[in-house]
């Protein structure tokens, strides 16, 4: 996708609910408490790469290295390319020690 949508100001689809019945039921989950839902999922992708993300005033994201650098991105679906250029290295999720070193890291 272009980054039009940003221009324009338009949500991108991950920072929003994808499921129609988010809001009702007993289970009532705000966009806040799904947004840090995505935040704990990513930040557990990332734990074997010691680099983390966390909300930055409910719009967006602050990514930090071990070493203190960091940016502010959007959304999830930049949080990849801004890994890249922060670290100068590709997460490359079928990477067998990647993978070896989150089963490690997750127990």
């Amino acid at each position: 996708m272009c980054g039009l949508c940003g221009l324009l100001g338009i949500t991108h689809w991950t920072e929003t609910s994808a499921h129609t019945d988010a809001f009702t039921g007993n289970t009532r989950n705000t966009l806040r408490a799904e947004r840090l839902h995505r935040t704990r999922i990513v930040n557990a992708a990332l734990c074997p790469k010691r680099v983390r993300i966390s909300d930055f005033q409910a719009t967006s994201y602050l990514l930090s290295s071990p070493t203190g650098k960091s940016v502010i991105v959007d959304d999830i679906q930049a949080v990849w390319g801004a890994f890249e250029t922060l670290t100068g290295s590709i997460l490359d999720p079928l990477d067998a020690n990647y993978l070896e070193t989150l089963k490690q890291v997750s127990q």
